[in-house]
C-alpha cells in the first residue's frame, strides 16, 4: 500500500504505474456512495437459522439496506463457485507451504534471541500450544511441502478462482463485493476453533479487502454488549483507496462500533471478568503444551 519494491514480496514488482503511491486518507470524505455497484456473495451467507447465525444475517440485512438507501446498487451474485467452505477445503495451500515458510523465517540470521531454528525443532521442543482442531493440520504440514503432487492442482484452482472473480467484477461492473466476515458469531474464548469463516476468500485470491463494523448480536451474560459482527468489502487488485473510501463512508453512516467493554467497567466487574479469563500460562487441560495426539 505504500509503494516501492520489496525483495521479499514479489507482488511489489508488478505494481501498475502510480499504484500504491497516492495518499489515501485526504480524499476519504469526498467520494459519496451513490452510484457504486457492490456485489453480495450469496454463497458466503449461512443457510442455518439459529442463535449463532441470525444476528449475522440481521446485521448484513441492515448494512445492505443502508447501502441501498445511499444510492448503492446491490447485485446478488449467486455463482456456485463462491462457497467459502468449499474453497477452504479444496484450495487451502497452507499445509503445503507452512513448514517451508516457517523454516525460511526461523532460519534468518538477522533474527535475534533464543528461538527454534526450524519447524521440527519448534514442534519437538515441548514448548508450544496446538489446539485440538489443529492437530491434523500440523501433522500433515510436517510431512508435506510444495513438491507434493497435490500442490500444483491446488494452485491451478486458485488461479482459476482469481480469473473467475475478475470476470465477475467485469460482467456486473462492480466496484466491490461484500459478505459477512464469517457466517456465524465469533466463538467464545477457549473454543477449539472458529467455524464458517469467510476470510479465506481474500487470502486465496490476493484481492484487497477491508472489514467494517456491521452490528452486534443481542447482549447476553457472556457478552454484555453483544458480539461484534464484521462485514468485508473486497475489491480488484490495487483498489485499496476505493475500498477505504467505501469503508469510511459506511462507518460514518452507521456508527455501530462500540468501545471495548473492559475499559469501561467498574473495579468489581473488572475483577469478575479477570477471574473468568486466567493468565496465559494457566492453560486448560484441553490444550496440552507440546503434545500432538
Amino acid at each position: 500500500m505504500t509503494g516501492g519494491q520489496d525483495d521479499g514480496d514479489p507482488m511489489t514488482f508488478v505494481l501498475p504505474e502510480n499504484a500504491g503511491r497516492e495518499h489515501y486518507t485526504p480524499s476519504l470524505p469526498e467520494r459519496p456512495l451513490a452510484g457504486l455497484r457492490i456485489g453480495l456473495l450469496s454463497g458466503f451467507l449461512s443457510n442455518a437459522i439459529d442463535a449463532e447465525t441470525i444476528p449475522v444475517k440481521q446485521a448484513m440485512d441492515s448494512a445492505i439496506s443502508t447501502l441501498k438507501a445511499n444510492g448503492v446498487t446491490i447485485v446478488h451474485v449467486d455463482d456456485a463457485v463462491y462457497d467459502a467452505q468449499r474453497l477452504l477445503a479444496e484450495l487451502d495451500t497452507q499445509r503445503f507451504e507452512y513448514r517451508e515458510n516457517l523454516d525460511k523465517y526461523l532460519g534468518q540470521a538477522t533474527l535475534m534471541g533464543h528461538r527454534p531454528r526450524s519447524f521440527h525443532e519448534l514442534y519437538n521442543s515441548k514448548d508450544f500450544l496446538v489446539i485440538p482442531a489443529q492437530y491434523e493440520y500440523v501433522r500433515t504440514a510436517s510431512v508435506t511441502d510444495t513438491s507434493d503432487s497435490a500442490y500444483g492442482p491446488v494452485c491451478d484452482g486458485i488461479a482459476e478462482l482469481t480469473k473467475t472473480l475478475s470476470a465477475t467484477f467485469a460482467h456486473h461492473r462492480l466496484d466491490a463485493v461484500t459478505y459477512p466476515q464469517q457466517k456465524r458469531l465469533t466463538v467464545k474464548i477457549g473454543s477449539p476453533s472458529q467455524a464458517q469463516r469467510n476470510g479465506i476468500f481474500a487470502a486465496l485470491t490476493g484481492f484487497p479487502s477491508v472489514c467494517v463494523p456491521a452490528g452486534f448480536s443481542p447482549p447476553t451474560a457472556d457478552a454484555p454488549i453483544g458480539v461484534p459482527i464484521g462485514m468485508e468489502l473486497l475489491g480488484l487488485p490495487w483498489t485499496e483507496q476505493k475500498l477505504l473510501q467505501i469503508a469510511y463512508q459506511f462507518e460514518q453512516l452507521t456508527q455501530v462500533r462500540k468501545p471495548p467493554l473492559v475499559g469501561d467497567v467498574d473495579e468489581e466487574n473488572e475483577q469478575a471478568l479477570t477471574s473468568r479469563f486466567p493468565a496465559s500460562h494457566a492453560v486448560s487441560a484441553a490444550y496440552p503444551l507440546g503434545v500432538l495426539q
